[in-house]
């Protein structure tokens, strides 16, 4: 192999990797979870930050 070869071969593999692949059960349960726990965290946030301020004006 001379270098032009090798330079094809990495274009292709690498025009073959960013063609998308298909994604997997557990990929999508992933991010499922992850989207999951960040909208659980959001919620909670505010909900701290409601009882914080409605704390502080009571006073």
């Amino acid at each position: 192999m001379n270098k032009s070869d090798l330079i094809r071969l990495a274009i292709a593999k690498a025009t073959e990797h960013n063609r998308g692949g298909k994604m997997t059960g557990k990929t999508v349960l992933g991010l499922a979870v992850i989207g999951v726990v960040v909208l659980v965290a959001f919620i909670a946030y505010r909900l701290i930050l409601v009882e914080l301020i409605t704390s502080l004006s009571h006073k």
